[in-house]
């Protein structure tokens, strides 16, 4: 019987499973309840819309920090239920897992990954750097990618056999949201969310200097308590986002450094293919091409890009191939 093939990505920010197509995706966060054991009694968006609603015994649970899964057990929960939700796990019906995972985890941190979802009923599992997602959308013969995505940005120079060269930097959405938030508390002296702070990401986040657009937003008096609403600038969170984008030029840059000298002229012709959450936001195209001096492709759908190219890789069969040949 041919086995299913499901695709897993355990992201900081989201979850996000492939079936044929991507048929989940949602925020990675879970509601546990300790009882006899470990519950999970709610994931997503449900878990958030529970917010107001738990008792003493109920925690939120993040499972996944900077790309890597820390708890296991929460991790567990959560793979079962996502896979759960996409297709019945019958003996009968063989599954063959692949979990996406960032570049340059350590033994253990694999080690931990394969544990979570085998303590979800899964013993079957290939891990897969992500970064291997942006192959199908590039040139075969070498070109550079980065996944910026909410826990870690992903950098390769991949070609028709895969990475040739690649690094994570821990750099990307969430370190974002926590500068936005200093940057809001220092001018406003007031306090926002994180869920506040990516909302104003994505509506005013601009590293064009001429973007002067606003968004209101409500946040708790440092010296008062009270809460309040207050109008943010494009040009007060701009600073948050300069610095973690010049960061993650500045490893792009880099990674050139460690490639075959007769790949560097084919990369740097062939330029940077972006895709992750964080290359959608406006000005990113001309910020890396100003500084890095090549040509940047941002994916039309960056967000699903790593996604969509996994499932393609593996539907071809190209993917057992490049395996094969680590």
């Amino acid at each position: 019987m041919r086995k299913r093939t499901i695709i897993v990505d355990m992201g900081t920010s989201n979850v996000s499973v492939f079936y044929k197509t991507i048929v989940l995706r949602e925020p990675d966060i879970a509601l546990v309840r300790r009882k006899n054991g470990l519950e999970l009694v709610a994931f997503g968006n449900e878990a958030l819309r529970k917010a107001g609603s738990i008792d003493e015994r109920m925690s939120f649970i993040n499972p996944v920090s900077d790309g890597v899964i820390v708890n296991a057990e929460v991790a567990s929960l959560v793979i079962a239920h996502c896979i759960g939700k996409v297709v019945p796990h019958r003996f009968w019906e063989p599954v063959e897992l692949i979990a996406l995972i960032p570049c340059g985890l350590s033994i253990a941190e694999r080690e931990n990954t394969e544990n979570a979802f085998r303590k979800a009923g899964f013993g079957d599992v290939t891990l897969v750097e992500s970064i291997l997602g942006l192959l199908p959308f590039i040139d075969k013969r070498g070109s550079a990618a980065a996944v910026i995505g909410g826990g870690t940005t992903e950098f390769a120079v991949l070609n028709d056999k895969g990475i040739v060269s690649a690094c994570s930097l821990n750099v990307a959405g969430r370190e974002m949201d926590k500068r936005i938030r200093e940057r809001v508390l220092d001018s406003y002296n007031i306090s926002i969310s994180d869920f506040t702070a990516e909302k104003l990401k994505k509506e005013i986040g601009s590293l064009y200097i001429n973007n002067m657009s606003s968004a209101e937003v409500a946040g708790r008096g440092i010296l008062d308590k009270t809460l309040r609403k207050e109008m943010v600038g494009a040009d007060v969170i701009r600073p948050a986002l300069t610095w973690c984008y010049k960061k993650i030029v500045e490893v792009a840059e880099s990674l050139f450094t460690t490639i075959p000298s007769d790949m560097i002229a084919q990369a740097s012709a062939r330029g940077l293919y972006l895709a992750g959450g964080g290359a959608a936001l406006e000005g990113v195209q001309d910020y890396f091409a100003k500084y890095l001096r090549i040509p940047v492709v941002i994916d039309p759908e960056p967000e699903t890009a790593v996604l969509r190219g996994i499932g393609e890789l593996a539907q071809s069969g190209r993917l057992k191939e490049i395996l094969r040949m680590k």
